[in-house]
């Protein structure tokens, strides 16, 4: 991805605005850090101002602000505040992360799921189904499949994995950095990488898609942060929503997030090879089924 261009490209301008400026603030450039700021501590100031009123409170040219709001994936200020003003307007329940503080068992399990669902909620605004749609017929396409992740987002790459055998597709999982280099070198143009970060900075990730990407293969990427080192290498990028933490105290949503986009382009794929697809699974059933197979070993 060009570093200047939109980062949900593709997408209409109607939603998400602050869910949008959460994911990339990490990646963005003081300047644009500096509209971000201002924009997420007065977003109700946002809405009534021109694009010279908010240039000029956060200390910047209206050029930055336009070139912020197109960074975003608006058409321009004025769709910016179109979607901020319809989130500010109808906000989406938000449970808080913090979930130590409450001694009560169920309303911390009740925080848990709400928050998990509030996730995968502002997933789903962000998403660009268009985006999915030409990444499923991508990897349909493809001679081989890497799937790539490490940590939590090498548990979604297993589950990608596992999904994709489903199809009948030549995927292959790695989450060591050394495999994951030498089988980047061995890849071709006929072939894809999946890349699976939450934050798009996870080294081994992004430079074994690099790795890749100078062999000619084409790279999908999804993570938290359309403008992360790893966006920047890939040729397409699905968004996810959801901060991923290590804090106890803290519900990560992530993880879920990733398995969702996997599990929907999944479907996506299995509808666009229908009966190719059935009959993977049914040669699957069939050697599953054979009685014994999947007998318990003897001990």
């Amino acid at each position: 991805m060009d570093k200047d261009s939109p980062a949900f490209p593709g997408r209409d301008s109607q939603s998400g605005a602050l869910i949008r400026l959460r994911g990339l603030y990490p990646s963005l450039k003081t300047a644009l850090k500096k509209v971000a700021d201002v924009i997420l501590r007065q977003p109700e100031m946002t809405i009534y101002s021109s694009v010279n009123e908010v240039a000029a409170a956060c200390g910047v040219s209206e050029a930055t602000v336009m070139r912020f709001c197109r960074i975003l994936g608006f058409r321009g200020f004025q769709d910016f505040k179109i979607s901020l003003a319809r989130e500010l307007v109808i906000p989406v329940p938000r449970p808080h992360e913090e979930v130590t503080d409450d001694a009560d068992p169920a309303n911390v399990v009740r925080k848990v799921f709400q928050a998990k669902r509030a996730a995968l909620q502002d997933t789903l605004e962000v998403m660009e189904i268009g985006g999915m749609e030409s990444a499923g017929q991508l990897l349909l396409k493809s001679r081989q499949v890497m799937v790539t992740g490490i940590g939590n987002s090498g548990t979604a790459a297993a589950h990608a994995g596992a999904r994709f055998l489903l199809l009948g597709i030549n995927a292959r999982v790695y989450a060591d950095f050394h495999f994951m280099l030498m089988a980047a070198a061995l890849l071709t143009r006929d072939d894809a990488v999946l890349a699976i970060s939450n934050s798009g900075t996870t080294r081994e990730t992004v430079e074994t898609a690099r790795a890749a990407r100078e062999n000619g293969a084409k790279i999908i990427a999804i993570t938290n942060n359309s403008l992360s080192p790893l966006s920047r290498e890939s040729d397409m990028v699905l968004a996810t929503a959801a901060r991923e933490t290590t804090h106890p105290g803290e519900v990560d949503g992530s993880l879920v997030c990733q398995i969702s986009i996997l599990d929907a382009l999944f479907s996506l794929m299995f509808q666009a090879r229908l009966e190719r697809s059935r009959e993977s699974l049914a040669r699957i059933e069939q050697v599953m089924g054979k009685p014994g197979v999947m007998r318990e070993s003897a001990k």
